[in-house]
């Protein structure tokens, strides 16, 4: 068997309460017929009625089911967390979609054959090797010319938000006034049990790493992939990669301004690459 860099920790902390995770199976489908993929707009060319989509660490399955529901491809979903994969199956069953759903660790599953789209959006750096996750990915998951699309938190644009509630709890707020400062600035999300999944995913997790879209590159190009697009210039054309580590680098200007505005903001980055 194949070695592991899933952590334990992580797992036994997200039985407790899946990310995302609504108070209704209801609630979750209204989600998925309501929202596309139009905050990842190079993800909706790849996609179609004939591609083959592995969502990793698909938890209760909100991407993968978009993926399924409005652009009809065929979508596999692993998590090891078999209570966020319970849900998700609850949701599927709800939606008739066909999305195959399993309990895998990342790092010993072996697909029958590859896929075309490979997404993983905040799950790698929850792992104990981020680097070797994205190697997983790009090495054994996808066919030649076939794509991945990878979310990470953000070294730069990460900080200001952990360095917030890290002095909150050291001031001596409680788990509750951390939650209600969450509240105010995430207010449009309204259910409460969601909420409260967000809220622990963001400030109470067990274990987590930030990256930089210049260190990404080192292991996409370690892997023979080339990078295609990232949210760090909002999935523009660039010229050069520097301008795109040169942008990257006010991402912790940002995230200190978004605090002051009271107003939710994750530090995170997505980008989508293609195996050569």
């Amino acid at each position: 068997m194949e070695h592991t860099f899933a952590n334990t920790e992580v797992l036994d902390f997200y039985k407790e309460l899946p990310f995302n995770y609504s108070e209704s199976v209801e609630e979750h489908v209204r989600s998925v017929r309501e929202n596309d993929l139009s905050d990842y707009p190079s993800l909706i060319p790849l996609l179609s009625n004939q591609t083959r989509v592995l969502d990793v660490g698909c938890g209760i399955g909100w991407l993968g089911m978009r993926i399924a529901y409005h652009y009809h491809a065929h979508v596999t979903g692993i998590d090891f967390n078999p209570v966020a994969v319970e849900r998700a199956r609850e949701i599927n069953s709800e939606l008739n979609l066909k999305v195959k759903l399993e309990v895998e660790d990342l790092f010993v599953y072996v697909p029958k054959s590859p896929f075309d789209v490979v997404v993983s959006l905040g799950v790698l750096h929850h792992t104990n090797d981020c680097h070797a996750a994205i190697r997983k990915l790009c090495t054994t998951f996808v066919v030649p010319d076939g794509h991945v699309f990878i979310g990470l938190y953000h070294k730069y644009g990460r900080q200001p938000f952990l360095e917030h509630f890290r002095q909150m709890k050291e001031s001596g707020a409680s788990e509750e006034d951390m939650l209600a400062r969450y509240r105010k600035l995430h207010s449009w999300i309204r259910d409460d049990v969601k909420i409260r999944s967000w809220f622990r995913d963001q400030v109470l997790h067990p274990h987590e790493t930030q990256h930089t879209l210049r260190e990404v590159v080192q292991v996409l190009d370690e892997c023979d992939m080339t990078l295609i697009s990232t949210s760090i210039n909002r999935f523009e054309s660039f010229d050069t990669l520097d301008e795109l580590y040169e942008l990257e680098l006010s991402y912790s200007v940002i995230a200190r301004q978004r605090l002051e505005d009271d107003t939710y903001f994750p530090g995170f980055f997505s980008f989508l690459a293609r195996r050569n």
